[in-house]
């Protein structure tokens, strides 16, 4: 049975948790083509992982037409199709909806995940039904007018058609697309969310201001680390007045770890910067103005969170970004690569207070009681993560219901083989 760490109770802005276990926000593109707004499907999804006292993060949700990309430059996405969500029209509203009611009725609560993707949307969106004729400007729009590079800053992601090079966009551009946020954060409360997340990390908008590999400006939201964190503590400024105290989480992701060498870097999406450390560092402390419910931080995926629990010391030496324990004093929210081991671990020894599990939360709705009972998980489809219907999205089975003909097939692990025999999936 897992360690009792993750199943205290503890505050989170207005509300209580029941559990530290958090649905991180994972991208599916099951959105309606022809609205982009979510439906029966995600609430059902959204729900089926829903529990009393534990929360859920969405998908990442965009904020207006300019800040969506075109998906099926991922072969992934392309290949099963795949619509990423929005929160900028009613229908979208009463899409997302659905999904906070599902989640309400089983006592859990639900933040929204805003995103505008900056230079990795492509103008191929302006030919979407609900963006064309709507006179909106088109993507790209960036810090900078600096260009993705395909392969080199697009990574895994298939990437088969030219990067489009972003406009920089002018100071009184970056004011209206920081109303935009607040117009999402207003819609998403009309919705029925506790929360939203600003999603500053991954190389999107917010951390193309941030990194100055990317940000080469001049003015006020260039050069220094004052100035390059300005968008983003504008943006929270405004999501806060809109909401309230308690009830803005952002997201960063200050490191990353190259696959083949195993350095530690800062890139996603091309998000460089030669200050990285430093940058970060000013991007936490500067939150601390902010009456926020939590800082979601994601880890490199560093091999000892890779190895079998409890085969290898270096499973409880300290995570990469627990640097920011020290500088940030509100609620810390770990992602990336935890095992039911080094989630316990982490949260014990207060590294996080939460801990956002992603690809397990994904093929096991009922996650937060299988980690409770230490009970065997189902194990995931990568095939099925983005795109398709029903399969590897809704058809996952909980602990009850496991061989029922409804659901899929799934193999099943034990929660100690994870990280060990697992490791290559």
């Amino acid at each position: 049975m897992i360690e009792s760490s993750l199943f205290c109770r503890m505050p989170l802005g207005l509300h209580h948790l029941d559990h530290r276990i958090v649905l991180a926000p994972m991208t599916r593109t099951l959105a309606d083509e022809a609205t982009l707004a979510p439906g029966a499907d995600t609430a059902l999804y959204y729900g089926q992982r829903a529990s009393r006292g534990g929360l859920l993060i969405t998908e990442a949700t965009h904020i207006s037409p300019e800040a969506t990309p075109v998906w099926t430059i991922y072969s992934a996405v392309r290949n099963r199709g795949g619509h990423v969500p929005g929160i900028w029209t009613q229908d979208q509203v009463d899409g997302w909806r659905m999904t906070t009611a599902a989640v309400h009725a089983k006592g859990g609560l639900i933040s929204c995940q805003l995103l505008h993707t900056g230079r990795i949307a492509q103008p191929g969106i302006g030919d979407h039904p609900i963006v064309k004729g709507t006179g909106a400007p088109l993507p790209p729009v960036s810090s900078s007018a600096t260009a993705l590079r395909p392969g080199q800053d697009t990574g895994d992601y298939s990437w088969d058609q030219p990067a489009v090079t972003p406009r920089a966009l002018p100071i009184h551009e970056i004011a209206r697309v920081i109303e935009d946020y607040r117009t999402a954060a207003r819609n998403a409360n009309a919705a029925g969310f506790d929360f939203v997340e600003l999603h500053a990390a991954h190389g999107y908008l917010v951390e193309q201001f941030l990194c100055d590999g990317i940000n080469t400006r001049t003015d006020q939201y260039g050069g220094s680390i004052e100035n390059r964190c300005r968008v983003l503590f504008e943006i929270v400024a405004a999501l806060v007045e809109e909401l309230g105290a308690g009830r803005v989480g952002v997201r960063l992701s200050p490191t990353s770890i190259d696959p083949e060498t195993g350095r530690l870097y800062q890139m996603y999406f091309g998000a460089f910067s030669s200050d990285a450390d430093e940058v970060y560092a000013r991007a936490v402390a500067g939150l601390n103005d902010f009456p926020l419910a939590y800082l979601m931080l994601t880890e490199p995926r560093v091999g000892a969170l890779s190895v079998a629990p409890d085969a290898d010391k270096s499973n409880t030496q300290p995570l990469r970004n627990t640097r920011f324990r020290d500088i940030y004093h509100g609620t810390l929210i770990g992602a990336g690569g935890f095992t039911p081991k080094t989630a316990a671990y982490a949260v014990a020894q207060r590294h996080y207070d939460l801990i956002a599990f992603g690809r397990w939360f994904l093929s096991n709705p009922d996650l937060p009681e299988r980690l409770r009972n230490g009970t065997k998980l189902n194990v995931y489809d990568r095939a099925t993560f983005y795109g398709g219907g029903p399969q590897g999205y809704t058809d996952y089975p909980d602990e009850a219901h496991i061989g029922a003909a409804q659901f899929g097939a799934y193999p099943l692990v034990e929660q100690s083989q994870i990280g060990t025999s697992m490791s290559a999936i």
